[in-house]
């Protein structure tokens, strides 16, 4: 009786680690997170160095939906938006940049100008379940983490 409780045991572990070990493992080699058009995306570094928004200022966010082809956010005053494309295996592309004009602060103007400076020369993303950075090449220009509701 033993020997069968023991057999048994070596049997549910084989098992469990067999089929454990495989699709999980599997899955996590196949997992790669994609853009969910329900996330939004705050600024937290511009070219390395940490953004921390002015008093009174919005934070900078996007907000990327790949189905539609668009982005959108704020940049620290003014909303703006776009088409994007992804190219695959990390590329994309963003154009037809567009956005309201308000008038603000010209501190906030400068920050905002910075910002979509930056947002204009990326052609490229890292994308993990709480960080998105954009990137130039293998340069990384602008660094997002995910807002948490």
């Amino acid at each position: 009786m033993r020997d069968m409780k023991r057999l048994l045991l070596i049997v549910c572990i084989l098992t469990v680690a067999a089929a454990g070990c495989k699709s999980h493992k599997e899955a996590l080699v196949n997992a790669r997170p994609e853009f969910n058009s329900e996330e939004v995306w705050r600024l937290n570094a511009m070219r390395g160095k940490e953004v921390v928004p002015l008093s009174g200022q919005q934070p900078i966010t996007i907000q990327i939906n790949p189905e539609a082809g668009t982005f959108s956010g704020t940049s620290g005053c003014n909303r703006y938006f776009g088409s994007f494309k992804d190219k695959g295996g990390g590329k994309m592309a963003l154009s037809d940049f567009n956005g309201t004009k308000k008038a603000c602060p010209e501190a906030f103007h400068k920050v905002e100008n910075s910002y979509m400076q930056l947002l204009q020369r990326c052609d490229g993303f890292k994308l993990t379940e709480y960080t998105l950075e954009l990137l130039q090449g293998d340069k990384v220009l602008l660094s997002f983490e995910k807002i948490r509701e």
